[in-house]
């Protein structure tokens, strides 16, 4: 009788620790790009979850870009981190230092990439939106939910949350050169 107290006590404890595992993180290479401290001073939190993807070296590339892009003024027509980024700058710049030349306006963009669904989409692929009745935006998706574009109301490049009232209004297309 013991023993058999004994086998199930083992068992529920073995299947508490194992409830208990911690997911396995990133891999270190993604960690490394968000942990960095850039020289805009902002710093990633730690990755703490599982991927479900690795990324190819383009990709890595395109979002370090990105990333350090963020704080960097708008500026209409601007295509570097010097004079500023507007969106579609900001799209461009990131894709050419990945090796990938892309066409200039958000509407070329948009037109020229292949359409992809929410579940193919990937980080440093493109989200376009219809801002106005003549005004096309994009931003390029980072992960977890986020996009990362030059922002007009911020007049900075920041990272925001796809899952808004208004990103949602006005979603158009999924997009990949990739």
């Amino acid at each position: 009788m013991k023993s058999i107290i004994l086998c199930a006590g083992l068992i529920s404890t073995s299947f508490i620790i194992s409830g208990c595992a911690p997911i396995p993180s990133a891999n270190p290479l993604t960690q490394r790009i968000l942990h960095k401290t850039y020289s805009n001073n902002y710093r990633y939190p730690p990755v703490r979850y599982a991927t479900r993807y690795s990324l190819s070296p383009e990709r890595r590339e395109l979002m370090r870009v990105a990333h350090r892009s963020i704080g960097i003024r708008y500026k209409w027509g601007g295509e570097t981190p010097q004079e500023g980024f507007d969106c579609s700058g900001l799209m461009q710049y990131a894709y050419k230092r990945s090796g990938i030349r892309i066409p200039r306006t958000a509407a070329q963009q948009r037109d020229a990439s292949r359409r992809i669904s929410r579940s193919q989409l990937r980080p440093g692929d493109m989200i376009f939106f219809k801002t106005g009745r003549n005004s096309n935006h994009v931003g390029i998706y980072a992960g977890r939910g986020e996009f990362i574009h030059a922002s007009t109301g911020s007049h900075r490049v920041k990272k925001e949350r796809l899952d808004t009232q208004y990103w949602n209004q006005h979603f158009v297309k999924y997009g990949a050169f990739l």
